[in-house]
């Protein structure tokens, strides 16, 4: 033998528009396990079945312990149940999706199933307590137990869990189902989004810092979780993320933002400090800020349908009607008694509005049109043959009265609907009414669109309108832009500003001339946006790994003075303008990977790609050369690198056949006794009858005879 010859990984058009765990054993110590059979009122048999509306609603009807069913469309109850005798006059929750239709006892914690085909309770057990959540959807079902941080999946037929349950840290906020059967869970001490897929939890969405105030909406089927500490807006996509930053005033509101749980299009309301509301359009990723007056009441989330707000305020039992596109109030509904209880939810594209100790519900479409719904109407299926006796207090705002009166717009008082609590006093009575303005802001500039409002009679007439900034004064070059001759709305715009984080708030004003002739003016609530609109596509990235490092690149995001960020493991890189980016000083090694992710972003906000890994293992980018300077004798192969590895075989004299080399390193300098000239310190790493190690000498790597390494056409094994 001659010398040591040895080695050795959508947007849509633009506009407004458009417990400790339940483990699995959930009935192991539990009291009372209730199986009830057909309490349903005025069915012969138990075998009766029954077809209910499509397009319709379960409605808790819990002062006569019943639930109904409501068709939307013609304003009708076809179908009722009893509740479970003990649940009369708790607060029951209806969760619904499709034939599956569960009363959660939110006093007990028991969770029941209606068989919707004989319109009776088919199943009930006791699952939680204080704290519990129930969820269905897209086939799917789950417990939240908020207090202990507890998830688990059950079977929405029997109740049971499914697979084993996680802890999360509580407590948890509202979770939610997406389209696609997702769950997703607001954990706020993590500041995370955690998803659970068939009962298994999912890598966590970064929301916020731990201790932000956490809040979801499933908006056209796709999560969106409010910060309201942070004061942003993040949109989750299975491309990737969209941040949207908020105005700071949501940061004010106390107990933070009120969002929905669903909302039926892409437009996710926000109902923040002060009668502040914003409108988040998740397919541009825009917000709009309207500036409300509105009384210091206690209001539920606020609800978008086509083009209106809906405000639940219980301490006047109405609902209030706001329209977007005339920027004005509409009748408003008389849902409960004044402090009632006022239930809003959007399903099959309707508003639901219910006051469950009450005899009156409502469905109302998108273009408001409102069907008045009698829950108590004896004749349908599941209905009492005798009248219903009267109620001291149906909670429906008419005292003891149960006469439900006509199917008007009015709501439910005599001669009409009652009008909304008065806004909060103007200074000067005799001041004509200000506008109620509302802002976005884009490419560097800010709009304050409007809308005059009639003025009664008895105060000063209008004279103009003025755009002030936060501190009442007026906007030096502030432009109306150009609208068309009959446009109802009118707009102020402001360029000439950096696209950065920073909110310019104003107000409009409707000047006037007090009795003293001088001008005065009579200012509206503020409303705020950044300069800019956040990017709304996600970069579309494209990772290749190489030796120690990767190339990235990734599709151009059209916006506004968009920059781009890498990230790396979490190491975020400076920002860029350009479209890719060469990674270098990485470690090679078995089974090494790194995972980067691209973010554009502005002022207003960002979108992030999906994670995409470069793998650096070198056994995954092997490559095929033949062996050469084999003709003396054989070759000695190794177990590892350098001269006194053990041998582990060897090339036979003569050997030019092909051997996968997989990775070099440097070690003891081999030189060929054939040919002196021929000295290396490399070592190949090769694939050869198993894995082995040999003289880089003797095989063709592209610097096999000059004694160097190939890189980076041959990985380094480090």
């Amino acid at each position: 033998m001659s010398g040591d010859r040895s080695p050795g990984r959508t947007g849509r058009p633009r506009g407004f528009f458009r417990r400790d765990r339940l483990t699995g054993q959930i009935a192991i110590g539990l009291v009372g396990v209730l199986c009830v059979s057909a309490l349903v009122y005025g069915v012969g048999t138990a075998s009766a079945r029954y077809r209910i509306s499509d397009v319709g609603s379960w409605l808790s009807a819990s002062a006569k312990g019943l639930v109904v069913h409501a068709n939307g469309l013609a304003g009708k109850v076809d179908g009722k149940a009893a509740v479970i005798p003990r649940m009369r006059g708790h607060k029951i929750k209806i969760v619904q999706d499709g034939t599956t239709v569960l009363l959660v006892d939110e006093t007990t914690g028991v969770v029941s199933r209606i068989d919707p085909s004989q319109l009776k309770v088919a199943q009930s057990k006791a699952v939680g307590g204080a704290g519990l959540q129930v969820l269905a959807g897209a086939g799917v079902a789950y417990t939240v137990d908020a207090v202990k941080g507890t998830v688990q999946q059950i079977d929405p037929l029997n109740l049971n869990p499914v697979g084993q349950g996680t802890t999360l840290s509580p407590p948890l906020s509202q979770a939610g189902i997406d389209a696609g059967g997702t769950l997703w869970v607001p954990a706020p001490q993590t500041g995370q989004l955690v998803p659970f897929q068939n009962g298994r939890q999912g890598r966590p969405v970064a929301a916020g810092r731990g201790g932000d105030r956490l809040g979801l909406t499933i908006a056209a089927g796709t999560p969106v979780v409010t910060n309201s500490t942070a004061a942003t807006a993040l949109i989750v996509r299975p491309e990737g993320t969209q941040k949207i930053n908020l105005p700071p005033a949501v940061t004010g509101a106390a107990g933070g933002v009120k969002v929905p749980a669903v909302a039926d299009g892409g437009t996710v309301p926000m109902l923040g400090a002060g009668g502040s509301l914003y409108l988040l359009d998740t397919g541009v990723g825009q917000v709009r800020s309207v500036s409300l007056r509105m009384p210091k009441h206690r209001y539920e989330p606020p609800n978008v349908l086509g083009p209106r707000v809906y405000l639940a305020d219980r301490t006047a039992g109405h609902l209030l009607v706001f329209n977007i596109v005339s920027g004005g109030w509409e009748t408003p509904i008389q849902a409960t008694r004044p402090g009632g209880t006022i239930e809003v939810v959007v399903r099959d594209h309707m508003l639901w509005v219910n006051d469950p100790n009450g005899a009156l519900a409502f469905a109302l479409d998108a273009g408001g049109a409102r069907k008045r719904i009698q829950k108590y109407d004896d004749k349908i299926p599941g209905g009492r043959r005798r009248p219903i006796p009267t109620q001291a207090r149906p909670g429906d705002g008419r005292g003891g009265q149960n006469n439900t009166g006509g199917q008007g717009h009015g709501g439910g008082t005599p001669g009409g609907p009652r009008p909304p609590a008065p806004p909060p006093p103007k200074k000067d009575p005799t001041a004509p009414d200000p506008p109620t303005p509302s802002a976005i802001g884009e490419n560097g500039r800010v709009q304050v669109s409007f809308t005059p409002v009639s003025q009664p009679q008895g105060v000063y007439p209008v004279t103009a309108y003025v755009l002030l900034d936060a501190s009442d004064r007026p906007v030096a070059g502030a432009q109306p832009a150009r609208i068309a001759p009959n446009a109802p709305q009118r707009t102020f715009t402001v360029g000439g500003l950096a696209c950065d984080r920073t909110s310019h708030a104003y107000k409009v004003a409707a000047e006037y001339r007090g009795k003293d002739g001088k001008a005065r003016l009579s200012p509206s609530g503020e409303v705020a946006a950044t300069a800019c609109q956040a990017p709304t596509a996600t970069p579309a990235l494209t990772v290749t790994p190489k030796n120690h490092g990767a190339d990235l690149s990734w599709t151009k995001v059209t916006g506004y003075a968009v920059k781009y960020v890498v990230t790396r493991d979490g190491a975020a890189s400076p920002e860029q303008t350009r479209t890719t980016a060469d990674v270098g000083g990485l470690t090679n090694g078995t089974g090494k990977t790194y995972t980067f992710t691209v973010t554009a972003r502005n002022g207003a906000g960002e979108t992030t790609s999906a994670g995409k890994a470069a793998d650096l293992d070198p056994a995954n980018h092997a490559r095929t050369y033949n062996g050469h300077n084999n003709g003396s004798t054989q070759t000695i192969l190794h177990t590892g690198a350098g001269k006194s590895a053990p041998k582990a075989g060897e090339f036979p004299r003569g050997f030019t056949g092909s051997v996968k080399v997989i990775c070099q390193v440097t070690d003891d300098q081999v030189v060929d006794e054939n040919n002196t000239s021929l000295k290396s310190k490399v070592w190949s790493k090769i694939d050869y009858s198993g894995i082995k190690w040999v003289s880089d000498l003797y095989v063709t790597t592209p610097n096999s005879n000059a004694g160097k390494p190939s890189a980076p056409t041959v990985w380094g094994c480090t």
